[in-house]
């Protein structure tokens, strides 16, 4: 498995919104992909998804350049990105069962998946139709359809949003085992959410990446044993000082 951005830029007319990002992961784990509102994360993660084209640059999947061959480039991968919903009209068990289809999942694999996923995640009734659910419910619904597959990339945009602490801390117990065999990219702005799943972190501000290291090296380095704290004082630092 292996992502990777080779000078990715992606400019929206007379803006910038990522400019010559590089990076390269190559095994399982999870990225925390840090950084303020409009620093650039969604951007980043729609070029990986194919739903931006790269003004210049290269979204790497896999040794394949998303923007050249997306099917293939895409084939393993599995993303949330922004605030999709489910169709309003279908029930929980009818919208995965159709996102199985649509990945070309074998039927019964679908069902034995989405009562694990339904378990792990505290879905509401699966019978309900997902118009009628609340926003965190109808969230839990889109996660699931992201976990369905058995992609190996995971790209997933502030996963958390919407949920409550509780419903959070679910996500983040599944995602620490997820990780284990994948690897995952998260974009988040909750330092405690990238201390609690996070391996390595990207901080990212203006469109341009700032740091690039570990959890552990970071806060270590800042912040002791306190590994939000260690993050903190960075964040502090990278994006409202502009330095180390």
């Amino acid at each position: 498995m292996e992502i990777s951005a080779i000078n990715l830029t992606k400019n929206f007319g007379a803006e910038r919104g990522v400019t010559d990002l590089n990076f390269k992961f190559t095994k399982p784990g999870l990225v925390g992909y840090l950084g303020p509102n409009g620093a650039g994360k969604t951007t980043t993660l729609k070029l990986f998804s194919n739903l931006l084209f790269p003004t210049s640059g290269n979204a790497i999947v896999n040794g394949i350049d998303v923007r050249e061959s997306p099917a293939k480039a895409l084939s393993n991968i599995s993303a949330l990105v922004e605030s999709p919903e489910p169709y309003p009209h279908q029930t929980a068990s009818e919208f995965l069962e159709f996102v199985g289809r649509i990945r070309g999942m074998n039927p019964g694999d679908t069902k034995k998946r989405i009562t694990e996923l339904a378990d792990e995640l505290h879905l509401e009734s699966l019978a309900k139709k997902t118009g009628k659910m609340s926003k965190g419910n109808k969230q839990r619904v889109m996660l699931a359809a992201t976990f369905l597959p058995d992609s190996d990339i995971l790209l997933l945009d502030e996963p958390t949003g919407g949920l409550d602490p509780a419903e959070a801390k679910d996500v983040r117990d599944v995602l620490k085992e997820m990780k284990k065999d994948k690897l995952i990219i998260m974009s988040s702005h909750l330092l405690y959410e990238v201390t609690d799943v996070a391996d390595d972190i990207i901080f990212i501000n203006g469109g341009k990446i700032l740091l690039i290291d570990t959890v552990e090296n970071v806060s270590s380095k800042f912040g002791g044993k306190n590994n939000t704290q260690g993050l903190e004082d960075t964040y502090i630092k990278l994006i409202r000082e502009g330095q180390l």
